[in-house]
């Protein structure tokens, strides 16, 4: 009987070991599903300030010199 009760003490300690653990792997995946989702954003607002930049080159590019126009 006393070896039935190490057994199942084993098994509890095993199971709140892996809730612990999942606990913790929960926790790290929200935090970098935050991060991916903030990444997103920005990439986003990043795309549109190039894109906002380069109308905006496009718009004014009568304005530089032969030379850089020429680059652009």
């Amino acid at each position: 009987m006393a070896d039935s009760n190490e057994q199942r003490d084993e098994l509890d300690e095993r199971v709140t070991e892996l809730e612990s653990l999942f606990t913790h792997l929960e926790k790290k995946v929200s935090d970098l599903d935050g991060v991916v989702v903030d990444g997103h954003k920005k990439i986003g607002e990043l795309s549109d300030k190039v894109d906002h930049l380069k109308k905006k080159m496009d718009s004014e590019k009568h304005d530089f010199p032969d030379e850089i126009r020429d680059l652009l």
